[in-house]
């Protein structure tokens, strides 16, 4: 923000049509330097030998397959490349151990090219060695400058976003651009299988190592599991899960108990069946009676000694001696049966009793083994370790062994593939990559006709004639607007009262214009001296189409006579053919004085209260086609002005002309100050002065105008002035 109390600055327009013009003529030698050094340019290119440039591009990525990758690593997932190792191969090419192999392969220190490298020193360089700050050419071997000279011409670079490297090597020579490149592609994946080959060997050697001592220490860890089983008695019992013989026996004798109480189960509940159905008398349906051939057998015969019976029931009685002896032979059968079941009954019985006896032999047992198998637990504790540190040893040992022989079968078998293939070998160039003469030519002529027009500029601003010196007055609310400063004395009322005229208007309310008898007569030179300076002030209002324009006056620049720059203004904007209006609310009656030679005439007050209308208080210029409403006959107060009716009458002055010139007190600017689109301020003591400041703040406070600062000479003393009017009366 501006600081209101720093005085307003002056600042410097730039012509920009004077700055064309000098362009325009300095035109013509500016194309003829530009084609010279052009042409320069281009006959030096021509002169230097062509650098050509060839390009192999690698892909980095894992050489192994499906069927080549090993075993361990079977299921193993290929792990992205990141960046840095992107990098780090980008390295590995630029190695000198992979310069040097480049170098003998292709034998370039053989080449016309190196020979040169090696037989010479720029003149730089040898001024550096003397000083000691560069090693001289003799002190450098010739390899030392071969590599040099190979690293000037390679560039090697990772492709952004990919994981392609790619190798540009150039030389004056295009097969050997192209040689080079490739070479240097295939010693890099050469030298990475020896790598890995290398590495092979060393991991075949340390395992051959390992492998010998590894066996050594199975045969150890065996040897004790053996050896504390026999001693412990801790043998296995067989089957798939390996256990040992308390175990295994405690476990069939689980089992053998468990079935023997089934079978005593099973006995008992037999027997009591048998028994009870033989009470009843039907044990001949039950299974294990059926089961006996000899009840069946007795069974058979009682039916059929039923059959008798019934077949001879129907000739004989019951009491005949046939009939009892086959009830008798029945009746038998039935002792016989019942005998039969007793006797199944009796076994059932005899076999519940030995599961019985088993059962008891077997809990003895049970408690022995377990009293066996408690004794040996801490021993099985044992042995469980040195079997696990046995099995241990014999997977390390089958490890080793499988990657041994995957080692030796690849080195044997010569397969040992880079993590990197050439995806595009570099072809022989046909275009030279340097020098580019057209474009480099084009570069210079360009650079040269814009350095050209930049010191025809800087001289031409330097000379001062497109120069403009205008006066920018900071406020605080709005940028500081362009400004002009006018250092030429502008025509000047005197501190008198005015001379009396006639006003004249006719009955139809029609503006006419005020005809004096004697017009005042303004000295030619001061006249044209002021529509110089204003003429600049007009034309930035017209530019900038600033319709209500302000016109007040410094602190103590009416000392010696009010400078008339609101006629002045109005009368220069009259002159641009724009529709312009004087308002003098300064009340002085020096306004309509000038410009009508009269000052008792209705006025803005006048309108203001409503005693006259818009056609009675405005008046014509008598030297312009401007318009001017004096003070009124009414008394001009601030508080007589205030309220709405100053603006209703102002915008309607806008709706009509092009321009509204106030010519405003500092008491009225807060009353028209809102609406103004410009201001300007009159002072004879320049833009750093206090006073001068102070108007600037009125203004500011009231109205976001852009202000204009008119510097104006003081005015001549009063015989001084009469001595010229005298003059221009001759």
């Amino acid at each position: 923000m501006t600081n209101r109390l720093n005085p307003p600055a002056t600042d410097v327009e730039v012509d920009v049509r004077a700055l064309l013009r000098s362009l325009w003529r300095a035109l013509p030698v500016l194309l003829v330097v530009t084609a010279l050094v052009a042409g320069g340019v281009f006959y030096l290119l021509s002169r230097l030998p062509p650098v050509y440039k060839s390009e192999v591009t690698l892909l980095i990525e894992t050489g192994e397959s499906d069927l080549t990758r090993p075993v361990s690593g079977a299921g193993d997932t290929q792990e992205p490349l990141d960046e840095q190792a992107i990098t780090s191969q980008v390295q590995l090419i630029k190695s000198r151990d992979l310069a040097r192999r480049v170098a003998d392969k292709l034998k370039l220190a053989d080449t016309p090219e190196y020979q040169k490298a090696i037989s010479g020193q720029s003149f730089f360089n040898s001024l550096l060695a003397r000083f000691g700050l560069a090693r001289s050419a003799s002190s450098t071997s010739a390899e030392e400058k071969v590599l040099a000279h190979y690293y000037a011409n390679l560039q090697v670079y990772a492709i952004d976003k990919s994981r392609v490297i790619a190798i540009d090597f150039s030389s004056t020579d295009p097969k050997l651009a192209a040689d080079g490149a490739n070479a240097i592609a295939t010693e890099y994946l050469a030298l990475q299988r020896e790598a890995r080959r290398d590495t092979t060997e060393d991991a075949t050697r340390w395992l051959e190592s390992e492998i010998a001592d590894l066996r050594e220490k199975v045969k150890e860890a065996e040897a004790k599991v053996a050896q504390y089983r026999a001693e412990h008695g801790l043998f296995s019992g067989g089957g798939t899960t390996p256990v040992t013989l308390p175990e295994q026996q405690l476990a069939d004798l689980n089992t053998e108990l468990t079935r023997v109480r089934a079978a005593k189960a099973d006995a008992e509940a037999k027997a009591v069946q048998l028994r009870a159905a033989i009470q009843s008398g039907a044990a001949s349906n039950l299974p294990d009676v059926l089961n006996s051939q000899l009840i069946q057998r007795l069974v058979e015969q009682q039916v059929a000694l039923k059959a008798q019976i019934a077949q001879l029931s129907a000739t004989l009685l019951p009491g005949h001696p046939r009939m009892q002896e086959l009830q008798a032979q029945v009746r038998d059968l039935d002792r016989q049966i019942a005998g039969e079941a007793q006797k199944i009954v009796a076994s059932l019985e005899t076999e519940a009793s030995l599961a019985t006896a088993r059962e008891e032999e077997i809990l003895k047992g049970l408690d022995q083994l377990k009293v066996t198998a408690a004794t040996a637990g801490d021993a099985s504790v044992q042995l469980r370790a040195l079997e696990r540190e046995a099995s241990a040893q014999r997977d390390l040992l089958d490890t080793y062994l499988r990657r041994y022989r995957e080692a030796l079968a690849r080195q044997n078998g010569d397969f040992l593939p880079a993590d990197a293939r050439i995806i595009s070998r570099a072809p022989v160039p046909i275009d030279p990559d340097f020098p580019k003469k057209v474009p480099m030519s084009a570069a210079a002529a360009v650079a040269t006709l814009i350095l050209l027009i930049a010191i025809v500029i800087v001289r031409e601003l330097a000379s001062g004639r497109p120069m403009r010196r205008v006066s920018l007055t900071p406020t605080e609310d709005t940028p500081p607007p362009p400004a002009v400063v006018a250092a030429t004395p502008a025509p000047v009322a005197s501190a008198a009262p005015p001379v009396e005229a006639h006003q004249r208007w006719s009955d139809d309310h029609a503006v006419r214009r005020m005809m004096p008898a004697e017009p005042t007569i303004v000295p030619a030179a001061m006249a044209s001296q002021s529509e110089r300076s204003l003429a600049t002030i007009a034309e930035r209002i017209i530019a900038d189409e600033k319709r209500r324009v302000l016109v007040t006056l410094a602190e103590g620049s009416d000392s010696s006579g009010r400078p008339l720059a609101a006629v002045a203004l109005a009368r220069a904007l009259a002159k641009a053919e724009k529709r312009t209006v004087l308002v003098d609310l300064r009340g002085d009656g020096a306004d309509p004085v000038t410009m009508g030679e009269d000052h008792d005439l209705p006025g803005f007050t006048d309108l203001f209260i409503g005693e006259a209308s818009f056609a009675q208080v405005i008046f014509r210029d008598r030297k312009s086609r401007a318009h001017f409403i004096p003070a009124g006959r009414k008394p001009m107060t601030v508080e007589a002005l205030a309220g709405d009716r100053l603006e209703t009458i102002l915008s309607a002055l806008d709706h009509t002309y092009d321009h509204v010139v106030i010519d405003v007190g500092d008491d009225a600017i807060p009353l028209v100050g809102a609406g103004a689109g410009a201001a300007m301020v009159v002072s004879e003591f320049g833009a750093a002065d206090p006073r001068t400041i102070r108007a600037f703040d009125r203004i500011t406070h009231a109205s976001a105008a852009q202000i204009v600062l008119l510097v104006v000479d003081p005015a001549p003393p009063a015989d001084k002035a009469e001595g010229e009017k005298d003059e221009a009366a001759a």
